[in-house]
């Protein structure tokens, strides 16, 4: 079992919590407050629960059905699941699997229903280059890459996304890692692009295990300047070098030659952001804090509405499962005493 239940629930408090995102933050969230009596409601856009447990990291790392067990375990002691369902503001922005949400509920109507809220929803933003070319075909990035495919693998797709080799993967980080398997276990052929050296990436480790094994070219200090492209398709990639100055800052040497990496698939590794569902003037007419995207919450993992509590990657930033999960049981931890303070009142 991979969530921690308890054996025998407390006696219910006739509180009501709405937990939005059903991710290892929400899911250990959900099933310390379903324990403490509470009634425990998970709102979630994806057709099933678990968010990337279940559709970002492949089976070979965690088992779709360790993932589903524990989420029928969380049922048997209360906790309600609605999937298919995105919480919104006044504005929308797109996030990968926004496509599987068969309705929408604005968040204000859930703080109002509910006697507290807590905003798991993750990092479903996708971080792009910025660059031209970037919308022809063949581009992805690499989170709409790899939740493509497992939609696929769980039957929730006939196709996975087409690629053309060879293959760019720009970026060197753990996501990078994800889509690096995917296309070596396919055999096929793959490059890395890195601004930096990649000895210098966190996933360092990982990586140089990868590109030892399936024998994947990388260019590091190379910075793309733009996606080639004919006829909508993508050709290839402009680079420039980069230098570190003896500061230590990275600095594009736009007087030197540039080159051309000829590909025909791009993916841009570069990171997810924050996906809370706030805009900036939801958030104000809420009264919660936003910095970078982020919510602001104080160590009790409260936010500046002292009703709605957030955790995992939407304070965090994109973080590791662990930190997630930590971050959730505490929220979980504080949101009961706060409900409990209620009560005493």
């Amino acid at each position: 079992m991979l969530f921690k239940h308890c054996e025998k629930p407390l006696d219910k408090t006739g509180l009501k919590v709405a937990i939005l995102g059903a991710g290892p933050a929400g899911l250990h969230a959900a099933g310390y407050l379903a324990c403490r009596g509470h009634e425990v409601h998970v709102f979630d856009k994806l057709p099933e629960p678990g968010g990337l447990l279940i559709f970002g990291i492949p089976d070979r790392r965690i088992p779709k059905d360790r993932v589903r067990s524990s989420v029928r375990e969380l049922e048997k002691v209360g906790v309600i699941f609605n999937t298919g369902v995105k919480i919104v503001g006044k504005k929308v922005s797109p996030e990968v699997g926004d496509l599987l949400a068969r309705t929408s509920i604005n968040i204000r109507e859930i703080v109002e229903r509910f006697d507290a809220v807590m905003i798991t929803t993750g990092a479903w933003r996708c971080r792009k280059l910025g660059v031209e070319g970037e919308n022809s075909r063949y581009v992805y990035t690499a989170l709409d890459f790899i939740f493509n495919i497992r939609l696929r693998e769980l039957g929730y797709s006939e196709s996975e996304p087409e690629v053309r080799e060879p293959v760019a993967v720009v970026g060197a980080g753990r996501t990078a890692v994800d889509v690096l398997e995917e296309l070596c276990i396919r055999g096929l052929k793959t490059y890395i692009v890195y601004r930096r050296r990649l000895q210098d990436s966190r996933a360092y480790r990982e990586l140089s295990r990868l590109v030892t094994r399936y024998n994947v070219k990388v260019y590091e200090l190379r910075q793309p300047l733009r996606i080639l492209s004919s006829r909508g398709a993508v050709t290839g990639i402009e680079l420039a070098p980069v230098l570190i100055d003896s500061d230590g800052k990275l600095r594009v040497a736009t007087e030197r030659e540039r080159e051309v990496l000829e590909c025909g698939t791009v993916i841009e590794a570069i990171g997810e952001e924050p996906s809370p569902p706030l805009d900036e003037e939801t958030a104000r007419d809420l009264g919660v804090s936003l910095v970078g995207g982020r919510i602001l919450v104080n160590e009790n993992h409260q936010s500046t509405n002292p009703k709605i509590f957030a955790a995992g990657d939407v304070v965090l930033g994109p973080s590791s499962i662990g930190q997630a999960t930590k971050t959730g049981l505490a929220a979980a931890r504080a949101l009961d005493s706060f409900l409990r303070s209620q009560l005493r009142r």
